[in-house]
């Protein structure tokens, strides 16, 4: 496989949608989005959007299902069919789950539905399209690992993964992570800053084995060196990003949810670069917020910008849980993606079945369980990693 090209800093999407006032309604979200520049282009049937893909650059391709000139999945299908390596959001007025399953489960990136998406769901989940579409690329071009290559894989992994986790007054911490093979790429760590915040990351490097390894290392390396400074969590991953850039080539990149939490004012503030969303429950496990990325992966992008959101207000039996793709993406024959979904129910089942207030390490134990029930045993094809933050009073 050739080399992959970089992605330059305008991301060239195209609407295929033929009624006016959806397309002008999703154009102007893509194009308003924060921390990422998105050109929309539109076409309103299926013909006009192969045609306009055969002889322009594109990253990804927001579809809907309902045109003048093909429907259902063989809008898409068509489109995968003649460009394989896009990645594809479908964006529709069908809201069927049947349809949503088996749409996922044959190559789309994500499924969504007009009038149950805003602007930072819609830019979510484009932001992680890309960034895996290119992941699933690069795995295509691995090379099996030899012996010592594995061992060392394991001993970065061994000791760059947490052991513990610290004391924070009013909170409960825990993380968990499982690699797929000798070792992974999924990458987990906490620190405490100058200031006395504590920082919590999680991410999710291209692959397995050592070089992912080595990748992750060295991106743990630039959080906790910025951290030491004070830098910013919004600047710590453009520092990050500019960073990798340099060492990383056209071979991998990496997903980062950056979190810092001040616990004496229990707020908790935030920057993503393409990771999956982060999950605010609330006491009784009902989800009070979806924590969605605020900007591409790591390595995809010179010059990216990472805005941070707004302070979270934690509040006493406040859950926040933080998986990796691995997680979600545990697959049982013939009924898809363990999922978000699947996330939030173990939470409920756990706090439901125990009562009260549980403990982070609770949380993980039980969305670890349930992925192993989902996937009847089988060992995940990506590695798996879950961080729970409990606020205890």
């Amino acid at each position: 496989m050739s080399n992959i090209p970089k992605i330059p800093k305008t991301l060239h999407v195209l609407l295929v949608e033929d009624d006016p006032a959806d397309a002008f309604l999703i154009r102007s979200m893509l194009e308003e989005a924060r921390g990422t520049s998105f050109k929309a282009n539109v076409a309103s049937s299926l013909g006009d959007a192969l045609a306009w893909l055969a002889s322009n650059p594109c990253h990804a391709v927001v579809l809907d299902l309902s045109l003048p000139d093909s429907r259902g999945l063989a809008t898409f299908h068509q489109v995968r069919q003649e460009h394989p390596a896009l990645p594809v959001v479908v964006l529709t007025g069908l809201d069927d789950e049947s349809l949503a399953l088996q749409a996922v489960s044959e190559g789309a990136q994500d499924f969504l539905v007009k009038g149950q998406v805003r602007e930072r769901r819609l830019t979510q989940a484009l932001h992680h399209a890309i960034g895996r579409q290119r992941r699933l690329l690069r795995v295509e071009r691995a090379l099996e690992h030899s012996q010592e290559e594995e061992r060392v894989a394991r001993e970065i992994a061994k000791h760059l993964l947490p052991t513990t986790a610290p004391e924070i007054e009013g909170f409960d911490l825990f993380g968990h992570s499982i690699p797929r093979g000798a070792s992974g790429g999924d990458l987990l760590d906490w620190y405490q800053m100058p200031s006395g915040a504590w920082r919590i990351a999680i991410g999710d490097v291209t692959g397995h084995g050592l070089g992912p390894s080595l990748l992750m290392a060295t991106t743990r390396a630039y959080l906790r060196a910025y951290a030491s400074m004070g830098v910013s969590i919004e600047e710590t991953l453009e520092k990050t990003n500019a960073a990798l850039m340099e060492d990383l080539g056209d071979s991998r990149n990496v997903t980062l949810f950056l979190a810092e939490l001040e616990p004496g004012g229990r707020k908790l503030t935030y920057a993503s670069a393409g990771h999956v969303p982060g999950i605010l429950f609330d006491g009784n496990g009902a989800v009070r917020e979806r924590l969605f990325s605020t900007g591409l992966p790591l390595g995809v992008i010179e010059n990216a910008n990472y805005p941070k959101e707004e302070p979270l207000e934690i509040e006493a039996g406040d859950l926040l849980v933080f998986p990796t793709d691995g997680v979600l993406d545990a697959v049982r024959p013939n009924q898809g993606h363990f999922g978000v979904d699947g996330v939030i129910q173990a939470v409920r089942q756990r706090v439901t079945n125990r009562g009260g207030l549980v403990t982070a390490e609770n949380v993980v134990e039980s969305i670890f369980t349930c992925v192993a029930t989902w996937t009847q045993g089988k060992e995940p094809a990506d590695d798996c990693t879950v961080v729970a933050l409990r606020c205890m009073a």
